[in-house]
């Protein structure tokens, strides 16, 4: 199963942390979901149809899931902008960074490659941890369902960020405790992530067991 996309990132002053997931091709087809996490650390999924909350819900970890219109576009000035529930966020990116074109480098066979995703979370997370400054980045795991899990990064571009919880304002972007979500988390600072999500499922290999509890 892949999801091909981006995540979108940001935390704020108000302890408000957001993962937003803009699919353009997935088994689901094209939508959006947004991953919420509020200062008292409750986590809330919201997701645009029962199906695509039944996999999530499955695969990672909220404290609340809704069916709301979820929405992750891109802007003809390059912003992104972000519309779920209460929810509304904009990132403006900024420039490619170094690491940005390190990343782009690669080729995407070789980036798609899950014995690469995971030689890379192994030998280069010191790297990883620092350009994305999170010690939990990870891009291999095994998902709340016994899934394996693999996150090929096909490039990254940090951004500038605003963002409003039923209009009030959340204040300047700023690192937060982890979210939780899954075995991942999203960079420290606000960033836009392209990206493709890899399923291997635990049924179909017999090598992940545990069901979720």
């Amino acid at each position: 199963m892949e999801f091909d996309g981006h995540i979108i990132g940001a935390s704020f002053a108000s302890g408000d942390r957001i993962v937003a997931g803009r699919w353009l091709r997935s088994p689901f087809g094209a939508f959006a979901d947004v991953m919420w996490c509020r200062p008292d650390g409750w986590r809330v999924l919201l997701a645009p149809s029962e199906p695509v909350r039944d996999f999530l819900t499955r695969h990672y970890a909220f404290d609340e899931s809704r069916i709301e219109p979820a929405r992750v576009e891109r802007c003809d000035d390059g912003t992104i902008e972000i519309a779920a529930g209460p929810l509304r966020v904009s990132l403006e990116p900024e420039a490619p960074s170094i690491a940005s074109w390190l990343l782009a480098l690669r080729p995407r066979r070789l980036r798609t490659s899950t014995r690469w995703i995971g030689l890379e979370d192994r030998l280069l997370r010191p790297l990883v941890r620092r350009v994305f400054g999170a010690r939990d980045v990870r891009t291999v795991g095994v998902t709340a369902a016994g899934a394996r899990e693999w996150y090929a990064i096909h490039g990254y571009r940090g951004a500038r960020a605003v963002g409003r919880v039923d209009g009030v304002d959340l204040g300047p972007a700023a690192p937060g405790p982890p979210a939780r979500f899954g075995f991942s988390e999203a960079p420290a600072q606000p960033a836009i992530v392209r990206v493709t999500s890899m399923f291997e499922p635990a049924e179909t290999t017999g090598r992940f067991g545990g069901a979720r509890p």
